[in-house]
């Protein structure tokens, strides 16, 4: 009785590639069952329970996180100095959408961290590349509203200062 292929080995024999496993482990293979059989739906949530469930979700991620509160006092000083400075209606709302930009992608990084660790260890090289790419949109989200803001404040203070006459 011949001994039966091991899953990386092919059944021509030893040293020739065979199928690579799949990357969940009780994953059927590819063409077992297509489409996907449908699933039940989750239950409905009115909007309370929506809004408590967001809620909550803000609570652990600043609670999990404190990139959250970092990012809040650089707002609060951005906030201060534009106040002070007399920023107009429009240049407020580019500084909290900037500020809200950074909180999707900090919500966002703060949600893929956490399923990486749920799912095992976070440096396994493929959860590590997902954290990462969750911490490059928190970078571009952060380089982007910086410049909104610098902007602005600048531009406000060259105006103040006569720079622009």
């Amino acid at each position: 009785m011949a001994p039966t292929p091991s899953l990386h080995e092919s059944p021509a024999g030893p040293g020739t590639p065979g199928p690579l496993p799949p990357l969940i482990p009780d994953a059927e293979p590819f063409g077992s069952e297509w489409p996907p059989a449908p699933r039940a739906r989750a239950g409905r949530r009115d909007l309370r329970e929506k809004l408590w469930a967001g809620l909550c979700g803000c609570k652990h991620a600043i609670r999990g996180d404190s990139s959250f509160f970092a990012h809040g006092y650089r707002f609060l000083l951005v906030a201060l100095t534009a106040g002070m400075l007399g920023v107009g209606p429009q240049g407020w709302v580019a500084l909290v959408l900037a500020a809200c930009s950074i909180g999707i992608a900090e919500l966002n990084h703060s949600a893929v961290d956490t399923l990486a660790r749920a799912i095992g260890d976070p440096d396994e090289p493929r959860l590590k590349v997902a954290r990462e790419i969750a911490a490059a949109g928190v970078l571009v989200a952060v380089v982007g509203a910086a410049a909104v803001a610098v902007t602005i404040l600048v531009l406000k203070f060259g105006d103040l200062l006569g720079w622009w006459r």
